[in-house]
């Protein structure tokens, strides 16, 4: 009776297997533990669908080292542990935000409209939760595996800093196993509250914001499975100064004395030492959060009188945090603000290093003085112009041309003082545009597209995704009319029609534009109420269709400052600049917009004059 059981058993497994694999294709198959299986696949930049591969028991998703976006991932369960249930995910895509959650098997994502995935979370269903943890760690652009694994539906990535997921790993543990990192718990004392009621753990905000609450003490505990050592810590007391070091579940402080909290010092010790950084930050009284401290570091201001209100404390693997983000949590999107009297002070103490608001403006303090230009913060490079942080800027400084988004990151740079080259495309957008735009993605290049609205309209999706890629878009009229044979009247709405399917697709309408033919008269230039942009290279591509004459033209012909009409309508296009575009970079040309272009060899462009280069 056993035996025709476990031949049940065995038949039962082989069962599942081939269906699974049936399913998953060519899914790598993940053995974490016998009673459950992980297969899955992801959509990457430049390449499309990849296997997931297994590590050391954990299903990988995507590529490391290589800096190259997720776009889509499905992730599959085969669940044989006995417990009902399965797993569920959701996504946080570029430009969309977080999809709704999704079951296994189901791709979370988009593919072929170059979206990132920014972050992403995973949980167990039915029993299974009770069960079982799924954890798992995004690879982040610019951080790394930083962020450590999380598990249960925590957000592994980040949600507005437009930070690429690059690889993510996902395995399941059961709950209580060794596979656990260490935890620290804490709580505070707080004035007029005591002690909070429950401990706060790993990165909980414990204490007060918004209140002007001082803590008076902190108590604080770090366990960790089959492994040596503990915490110390000491605190800075209002009146008293440092307090002797305590250790692990001792407070530190003091109790009925209405003394405040100015500082704190936190170090771990035995191998928790080796494997593991104490990460801590505090909220101060004037202030605000300020930047992570680790390993014995000082969070606080010591000598200038100003109280504690809150703390977070988190453990994170040896070495693997930036120095301001720790666990998800900048203190880059911190707030602090200064009143005057608190400036001076500050300065002179220098014990602020972080963001600050001063007035209107937003800026970075590094100890005694206000950062200014291209500055690297936590491994993001912002843009501070007189002190203040320019979000969504525009902005030449000196020879180079910065644009950031709206946190003030600089997300794409020009210097103005190497070679630069604007290729253009007209009649779009069509069916070879992707083929064209892939082709820019992959070379880290931009264009500008002066599209036809007619087919805009038709195609909002190519028009998305010229403008999420950094493309230029010009107006090129609604149905490529001449405008030399037409009234201003119906110029204007050729231009208004085109601009009003534009601005459906990405939320803002054309500023420049370009004559069908190149053609204009003195009635266009005052019709068209924007600059007017033609070509000092002419590939006639129209009109032979050969790959090679249009690269001869553009490769044998180009000089700094020349603006290439092509055309993204001709497959012949599309071979030709699968040479041009690696060629002209080789050469050592940034390929730039046209409003790139001008900006930095000009200073802009004016309504109503035509411009053909800016050599």
């Amino acid at each position: 009776m056993k035996f025709v059981k476990f031949v049940r058993n065995c038949l039962s497994l082989m069962l599942s297997l081939i269906v699974l694999v049936a399913f998953c294709s060519s899914s790598v198959i993940v053995n974490a533990d016998e009673n459950y299986i992980l297969t899955g696949t992801a959509h990457v930049q430049n390449i499309g669908n990849v296997s997931g591969r297994s590590e050391n028991g954990m299903l990988v998703l995507g590529t490391e080292g290589q800096s190259l976006r997720l776009e889509q991932i499905c992730v599959s369960l085969l669940n044989n542990t006995g417990f009902d249930g399965g797993l569920q995910y959701r996504v946080h895509i570029q430009n969309n935000g977080w999809t709704d959650w999704t079951d296994q098997g189901n791709p979370a994502g988009t593919s072929g409209s170059s979206l990132r995935l920014e972050a992403v979370q995973f949980r167990l269903t039915g029993r299974l939760a009770v069960k079982y943890d799924v954890l798992y760690m995004a690879h982040i652009q610019d951080y790394g595996d930083s962020q450590g694994w999380v598990s249960n539906g925590v957000i592994a990535g980040t949600t507005g800093e437009s930070k690429r997921i690059e690889e993510i790993k996902i395995k399941l543990a059961l709950k209580n196993s060794n596979y656990q990192d260490a935890n620290v718990t804490y709580r505070v004392h707080r004035q007029d509250y005591g002690w909070e009621v429950g401990w706060k753990s790993n990165g909980e905000v414990s204490g007060t914001t918004g209140e002007g609450k001082r803590l008076e003490a902190i108590c604080l505990t770090v366990s960790a499975t089959n492994k040596t050592g503990g915490v110390i810590y000491r605190t800075h007391v209002q009146d008293k100064g440092w307090m002797p070091w305590v250790d692990s579940g001792t407070v530190s402080g003091t109790q009925g004395s209405g003394k405040r909290l100015e500082a704190i010092e936190i170090e771990l010790t035995g191998d928790l030492a080796d494997m593991y950084d104490i990460c801590y930050r505090v909220h101060v009284q004037g202030i605000g959060w300020l930047n992570w401290a680790h390993n014995g570091e000082m969070a606080g201001t010591g000598g200038l009188a100003l109280r504690l209100e809150a703390i977070q404390i988190v453990l994170v693997a040896k070495g693997a945090q930036p120095a301001d983000i720790v666990c998800g949590v900048s203190s880059a999107t911190s707030s602090s603000s200064f009143d005057s009297s608190n400036m001076s002070a500050l300065l002179s103490a220098g014990v602020y290093h972080g963001w600050i608001t001063v007035g209107s403006d937003i800026r970075y303090l590094d100890g005694t003085h206000f950062m200014d230009g291209s500055v690297l913060i936590n491994g993001v490079n912002f843009l501070f112009v007189n002190c203040a942080l320019q979000r969504n800027a525009n902005e030449v400084i000196g020879s180079v041309l910065y644009k950031t988004n709206n946190d003030g990151a600089i997300y794409r740079s020009v210097d103005g003082s190497r070679p630069l080259v604007a290729l253009t495309f007209d009649d779009g957008p069509t069916s070879y545009t992707s083929d064209i735009l892939d082709i820019l993605d992959s070379n880290n290049a931009v264009a500008t597209f002066f599209v036809c609205g007619s087919l805009a309209a038709a195609r909002p999706g190519l028009i998305q995704r010229e403008n999420s890629l950094g493309c230029e878009i010009g107006n090129h009229t609604y149905d490529h009319t001449t405008l030399t044979k037409v009234s201003a009247d119906v110029i204007q709405s050729e231009l208004s029609r085109t601009d009003s399917a534009v601005e459906a697709a990405i939320g803002t309408p054309t500023s420049i534009m370009r004559p069908p033919g190149g053609e204009f008269n003195d009635t266009v230039c005052a019709a068209v109420g924007r600059p007017l942009v033609t070509w000092s290279i002419d590939t006639r591509d129209w009109e032979h269709r050969n790959a090679a004459k249009t690269i001869a033209a553009v490769c044998d012909h180009v000089r700094s400052g020349d603006i290439v009409l092509m055309h993204d309508r001709l497959k012949s296009t599309v071979t030709a600049c699968r040479t041009i575009i690696p060629t002209l970079i080789s050469r050592g040309y940034q390929l730039v917009t046209v409003d790139e272009l001008a900006l930095l060899r000009n200073g802009g462009m004016n309504s109503g004059t035509v411009y053909r280069s800016f050599r």
